[in-house]
């Protein structure tokens, strides 16, 4: 049975079974519905490439940096591409030198499979500062995993403060359709979450008295350091594509394609709606069913998103209004609040005039053969064998974190030297009373077991929760432990780049390290 057969064949029986309306229903006649959704302007490749233009400005209401597009403080475009495209992205720092204040800044093309050297996804060497002006060629290989991907500050010392204060935007690789065809026919929803600040002098009290790099720490001080799961969280407000009470227009029965970023600094977001089940299509940019024998949806009541990770998913809207929410996460007794919060209402925008839906489901196209074939390329492949096997060991005091005992330092050597073409076992042990999330730049990973347990439904990944240690009845204490399969098969990754904790606090006090691909 060849693959493209099997995949249409699992997508039929999958979507039959959740969407298809029977023949002897009647639908009643409905008035057009208007879209209330806060949506994010958007920059689409022509002839090959999607120019963007950035410029770094002071926010006046933080203090901090800010991305200007098209002279508009705070508004950063959703970029969209297809495989072999590029994106020509210009990055102008118009801050001036302050003392007590991040001013350099860069960005990282989070996910993509893409090269690590200047002028394309370097996140070390490529730095702009005051009145410095950077210029990205980021080539986007032609058999690229179609998916959503995003894209933010990474210069070290300072990322928190600039993902917090909302420099990030969304990427889409298109394609997605040629996975699953009845996406076609489903309005898109591109959700970008962030923290943002309700006020000036946003901090963290993960960051140090005399932060990184001759930063002076502001007086004011919104994240609490420790305390019981889903306390209050002052000073930060959760919102959906930059609105606090975002509403989406959803007709009862209408089926929507939903493509979250978690853009946060640090949050955690447990994703549900109610009276509804998500239908997971892709995680982290890679549909599903790109992992050998993995179906192409998965349906669940709930997602974990963990900072910086990005989760797809169809939903079918119930005959009544309802919420997309994100429930408590707790992440440990040293771990951030994560309090549950409704982040958006889903309701039907037409008018009482319209006639009344009881029940219904959408009508969608008949599954087919798309004309061009899936994707072949190094995650459709079967793995091979682990050329190596490695133990990554997360920990931290009131002075830092740390991987594997040492805090990051940019003039530093590789922590690890790994061979193109093989795959990798990493163990990373969590040696610490609060989650940390897991991230390598360039590359995606399947994740084995997690305490121990072995992961059953298996899909490619950039960032994975690894839970806190934990204590016996005896007292001994035991790390959180995730197990990994790390790709490193495709030739364009060959370079140095870093892996690290995408809580982007601990990620500036030094959980980062970096990695040569030779």
């Amino acid at each position: 049975m060849s693959r493209t057969f099997r995949i249409v064949t699992t997508l039929a029986a999958a979507f039959l079974a959740l969407f298809a309306r029977s023949s002897s229903t009647a639908e009643p006649a409905r008035a057009p519905v208007p879209d209330i959704f806060p949506a994010i302007p958007e920059v689409r490749a022509e002839h090959g490439v999607a120019d963007v233009v950035l410029h770094v400005v002071l926010d006046p209401v933080s203090g901090y940096p800010a991305f200007s597009w098209n002279a508009r403080l705070g508004v950063v475009p959703t970029i969209r591409v297809r495989p072999g495209d590029a994106i020509a992205m210009t990055v102008s720092n118009d801050m001036r030198p302050f003392a007590g204040r991040p001013d350099d800044v860069n960005v990282h093309f989070h996910g993509l499979t893409v090269s690590p050297n200047a002028p394309g996804d370097d996140a070390l060497t490529t730095l702009a500062h005051p009145g410095e002006t950077l210029h990205y060629r980021v080539v986007i290989p032609p058999d690229h995993e179609p998916g959503l991907y995003w894209y933010h500050p990474h210069a070290h010392g300072e990322t928190y403060y600039d993902v917090t204060n909302g420099m990030s935007g969304a990427i889409v690789v298109e394609g997605i359709q040629q996975h699953l065809p009845a996406l076609a026919s489903m309005r898109e929803r591109v959700i970008v979450l962030r923290d943002v600040p309700t006020g000036p002098g946003f901090v963290d009290d993960d960051m140090p008295m005399n932060g990184m790099a001759g930063m002076t720490r502001p007086t004011a001080i919104v994240r609490s350091g420790t305390g019981p799961p889903c306390r209050p969280e002052k000073g930060l407000q959760p919102t959906l594509n930059r609105q606090a009470d975002a509403h989406v227009g959803i007709a009862p029965g209408e089926a929507q394609f939903f493509r979250v970023v978690n853009a946060s600094a640090a949050r955690y977001y447990d994703l549900s709606v109610d009276d509804a089940m998500l239908h997971v299509v892709a995680i982290d940019g890679v549909p599903l069913d790109a992992y050998p024998g993995t179906a192409a949806v998965r349906t669940v009541q709930h997602v974990l998103v963990p900072p910086a990770g990005r989760a797809e998913f169809v939903v079918t809207a119930p005959n009544h209004a309802t919420v997309l929410r994100s429930s408590c996460v707790d992440t440990g007794p040293l771990g951030d609040a994560n309090p549950a919060v409704v982040l958006a209402h889903l309701v039907d925008p037409v008018s009482a005039s319209a006639p009344a839906v009881s029940s219904v489901t959408p009508s969608l196209p008949t599954l087919r053969v798309v004309g061009a074939p899936l994707p072949r390329n190094v995650l459709s492949r079967a793995l091979p064998r682990p050329a190596a096997r490695r133990t990554i060991r997360f920990t931290e005091d009131e002075r830092g974190f740390y991987i594997d005992g040492k805090a990051f330092a940019m003039d530093g050597p590789p922590a690890i030297v790994a061979r193109s073409g093989t795959v990798e076992e990493w163990t990373i042990e969590n040696a610490t009373d609060e989650s940390h999330d897991f991230h390598i730049h360039q590359v995606h990973f399947v994740t084995e077991s997690v305490n121990g347990a072995r992961v059953a439904e298996r899909n490619w990944a950039d960032t994975v929760d690894v839970p806190r240690r934990t204590r016996t009845r005896d007292g001994r204490t035991v790390p959180g432990r995730v197990r990994l399969l790390i790709d490193f098969r495709d030739p364009v990754v060959r370079g140095t780049f870093v892996y690290h904790c995408h809580i982007l606090d601990h990620e500036d006090r030094g959980m980062m390290a970096r990695i040569r691909v030779i």
